[in-house]
């Protein structure tokens, strides 16, 4: 497996500092945060720059994550979605990121399963062929406090865009967090649906409890938390996948320590897993 530098693991960092961070740490590949890349870009920057420093550094573009909201249903927001797929599809096409990421959030909370997923699709056939004219895939994300989050679901969605560039991500805290699957369902899966894998520890709400602040859940390097890691590691393993895997938590105080410290910390705790 490729061991990536997840960009929120360093979120206070910029992104050419990320892939100094990425190389000191040992990792071989970077997975680029959005944000970061928002600022890098409207600071005058350009992918060109960033493709020469991660070149220079023998460090891999992993992904773009993410392009959130997908499910947004105004022509203004409409607009803006695509807008924004072109101009990340288009640094991935120049970093050499073969895959961005996609999430649907909240806007269509009160709709049934049923509509948000046919909605959903029809905003994701856009983004998929933007993507697929500049050689560019998608993976979804189910992100647990949202209406699409279960593997059935996140499956459903693949299916309904109907186009070969759309895959997931499995994320082991929001699958875990939300109920959506379990080690055995992931196991089951082809491994090339599987476009990367996030490594993430935590906690959840019981079952019937509110959600509360993700920093409050997901403070926690892989093995610290609640998860069984390993099985959902050894889950991923059966697949046959062998791909990207990043590292993922929210945690102010993690936030603070030194960058290339707990880059190396969050590595060494995935690579435990492999």
């Amino acid at each position: 497996m490729i061991s990536t530098l997840h960009g929120q693991v360093t979120l206070h960092a910029n992104i050419l500092s990320d892939v100094r961070i990425a190389k000191e740490a040992g990792y071989t590949a970077l997975e680029v945060h959005t944000d970061k890349l928002t600022r890098y870009l409207n600071a005058g920057r350009t992918a060109q720059e960033l493709r020469r420093a991660l070149d220079g550094s023998g460090i891999q573009a992993a992904a773009i994550d993410i392009i959130g909201g997908i499910e947004v249903t105004g022509k203004d927001e409409k607009r803006a979605l695509f807008q924004e797929t072109e101009t990340l599809c288009d640094v991935a096409s120049v970093i050499g990121a073969p895959t961005v990421q996609v999430n649907a959030f909240s806007h269509l909370d009160g709709f049934d399963i049923d509509e948000n997923i046919r909605i959903t699709a029809e905003n994701l056939k856009k983004i998929a062929d933007i993507g697929s004219s500049r050689g560019i895939r998608f993976q979804i994300e189910g992100a647990a406090w949202t209406p699409i989050h279960t593997l059935e679901d996140c499956l459903r969605l693949i299916d309904a865009a109907g186009r070969d560039n759309v895959g997931l991500v499995i994320d082991f805290w929001h699958f875990w967090a939300s109920r959506g699957a379990e080690p055995e369902d992931i196991a089951k899966l082809d491994s090339q649906i599987i476009y990367g894998v996030h490594v993430s520890d935590g906690y959840r709400p019981g079952i019937g409890e509110p959600w509360v602040d993700e920093t409050e859940l997901r403070g926690v390097l892989p093995g610290d938390g609640d998860i069984p890691v390993q099985e959902w590691m050894d889950a991923v393993k059966a697949t046959g996948f062998d791909g990207f895997v990043s590292g993922e938590f929210l945690n102010p105080l993690l936030w603070e320590r030194d960058h290339v410290e707990v880059a190396t910390a969050m590595r060494l705790a995935m690579e435990k897993l492999f």
